[in-house]
């Protein structure tokens, strides 16, 4: 760099810097704030198993179609088959459930006890 380059540099940097304009809005910016929507929450009603073992409150239901099977619908919902029939109290032995039952499917892991 030559000294000619040089004090051109520094008198561009030393120069006297002019002020920015920035347009001013004439009118105030309005910010609308979204009102959350009001829904209706219904109560859900209690739901008790036959035996008091479980709340069946929120749960989904399954009401079993001709020729299904307790595997079918565990499959369905993605729960373990023992799990589905240890909280819907069906026989270990048969493992039969019924055209037109309603089965619960549980919202979380269920605990079987070895042997139930």
């Amino acid at each position: 760099m030559t000294n000619e380059e040089t004090k051109m540099a520094v008198d561009v940097l030393s120069a006297p810097k002019k002020p920015i304009e920035v347009n001013t809005p004439t009118q105030p910016t309005t910010v609308i704030t979204p009102q959350p929507t009001k829904k209706e929450v219904k109560p859900v009603a209690e739901v008790k198993d036959p035996k008091g073992m479980f709340d069946y409150t929120g749960c989904q239901t399954h009401v079993v179609k001709e020729g299904e099977t307790l595997f079918d619908v565990a499959q369905q919902y993605h729960v373990a088959m023992q799990q589905l029939r240890y909280f819907n109290h069906v026989n270990k032995a048969t493992m039969r459930i019924k055209t037109g039952q309603t089965l619960y499917i549980p919202k979380e892991p269920v605990y079987v006890p070895t042997g139930k």
